[in-house]
C-alpha cells in the first residue's frame, strides 16, 4: 500500500495537482511509451498495442484533484475566510486541521472553525460556508506576512489502517488513481492502444477530462472513481449503494451519466467468469469523469469502476482493501481482453 500512501498523502486541490503528476509519470516511466501533460494539467500515458489489425482506443480517467479551499481574506485579527474549491458541508471540516500553501511556498497549519454565532447572538445558528474561517495560531502581522488571497488549503490526514480497513483524506479520487496505474502495469493487449488519464479539475466540474476526451476521441472509456456506500446507521436501507468489502462497484447509473448497458453487461460476465467479487452501483447523486467521456469523445461506450467509500468529501474517507484489489483484478482483465470483437460494439 506504499504507492496508495504516496498518492493519498499529496496534497493536490483542484487546479493544484502538480505533486500527483509527478508520481504518475514515475510510476508509468517504462511502462508507457509517452507520457505528456497538457495545458489542464492532465497527465495522459501512451500505450500502444503491436497488433496489425485495427487497434481500438481506450481512455481510463481517475482525477487526481481532492476538494480544498482557497484563501479569501485575512482580517484584522489574523483570521482568514475561505471559498471551497469543489462540495463541501461546512459541517464536516468544522474543528480538522488543515495545511495552507502559500505563495513564497510554505505549508503552515491551521484549524477550521466557525463563526459561533450570527449577528444577532444565536449561538444555533445554520452552519454556512462563508462562516468558516482559518485559525493559524498567530499574531495578526505575521498571518499577514505569510498568507495571502489564493494561497491553497489541503486537509491535514495521514494515511493508515483501520481495522480491516484503511483510512485517508484523498481516496476521492486518489484511489482511483492508484487502481488504472497498477492496471497499466498488469495487463497485456496488443489489439488496444490505451491511454491512462490522470485528469485535472474534476471536483469542479469534470473539466480535465472533457479537454481530454475531445482530444483522444476513444472507442472505449473507463473512469475510475470512489461512490458513496451507505452502510452507516441510520443511512436508510432501501437507499444503500454498496457495501463495503463485497468488491469493486460497476457504475449503471447516477445523475450524470448512464454507463453503455453493452459495457456493464460485458464488465459483469467478466467478473462473474474470472471470480472478482462485484457489486451493482446506482447513485442518486454525484458525477464522474464517465460523463465527459461519454459526451465529449464522441460516442464512446463508457462506464465508470466504483470504489465504495464511507464519509467522502470529508477531511477522513474509509476504504476496504479488498474494493481496492479487485477494481484493479476487473480493470486489468477487461485491457488484457477488450478487442474489436467484443459484443458491446454491436450495440
Amino acid at each position: 500500500m506504499e504507492l496508495l500512501r504516496r498518492l493519498c498523502e499529496t496534497d493536490g486541490i483542484s487546479g493544484r495537482e502538480d505533486g500527483v503528476i509527478e508520481i504518475f509519470k514515475e510510476e508509468l516511466e517504462g511502462v508507457a511509451d509517452s507520457v505528456t501533460v497538457d495545458a489542464m494539467k492532465n497527465v495522459i500515458a501512451f500505450k500502444s498495442g503491436s497488433g496489425n489489425g485495427e487497434r481500438i482506443r481506450v481512455m481510463l480517467a481517475a482525477h487526481m484533484d481532492e476538494i480544498g479551499f482557497v484563501v479569501y481574506n485575512v482580517d484584522d485579527d489574523g483570521f482568514a475566510s475561505v471559498a471551497p474549491v469543489g462540495g463541501w458541508k461546512p459541517t464536516s471540516i468544522m474543528g480538522h486541521t488543515v495545511e495552507v500553501h502559500t505563495r513564497s511556498g510554505e505549508v503552515l497549519p491551521a484549524v477550521m472553525a466557525h463563526m459561533w454565532s450570527d449577528t444577532s447572538g444565536n449561538r444555533d445558528a445554520k452552519h454556512r460556508m462563508d462562516k468558516l474561517y482559518l485559525d493559524f495560531g498567530l499574531p495578526a502581522d505575521k498571518v499577514r506576512d505569510k498568507v495571502g488571497r489564493g494561497d491553497w488549503v489541503s486537509m491535514d490526514t495521514r494515511f493508515r489502517k483501520l481495522g480491516d480497513c484503511l483510512l485517508a483524506k484523498a481516496f476521492d479520487d486518489r484511489a482511483g488513481v492508484y487502481v488504472i496505474l497498477e492496471a497499466m502495469k498488469r495487463f497485456e493487449n496488443p489489439d488496444i492502444d490505451v491511454y491512462a488519464v490522470g485528469t485535472s479539475q474534476e471536483e469542479v466540474g469534470l473539466r480535465g477530462s472533457t479537454v481530454a476526451a475531445q482530444m483522444l476521441k476513444p472507442h472505449v472509456g473507463v473512469a475510475v472513481d470512489m461512490t458513496g456506500s451507505g452502510d452507516t446507521p441510520g443511512f436508510p436501507a432501501r437507499m444503500k449503494v454498496a457495501d463495503l468489502g463485497k468488491g469493486v462497484a460497476v457504475k449503471q447509473m447516477d445523475s450524470s451519466v448512464i454507463s453503455s448497458p453493452g459495457l456493464v453487461e460485458f464488465m459483469r460476465r467478466l467478473a462473474e467468469e474470472k471470480g472478482i467479487d462485484y457489486q451493482m452501483e446506482i447513485l442518486m447523486g454525484g458525477g464522474t469523469d464517465t460523463a465527459s467521456i461519454q459526451k465529449f469523445s464522441p460516442g464512446a461506450h463508457s462506464v465508470c469502476l466504483s470504489v465504495p467509500a464511507r464519509y467522502g468529501h470529508s477531511p477522513v474517507a474509509v476504504m476496504h482493501r479488498h474494493d481496492l484489489e479487485t477494481a484493479v483484478d476487473l480493470l486489468t482483465e477487461f485491457l488484457s481482453a477488450v478487442n474489436s470483437d467484443a459484443d458491446f460494439f454491436a450495440g
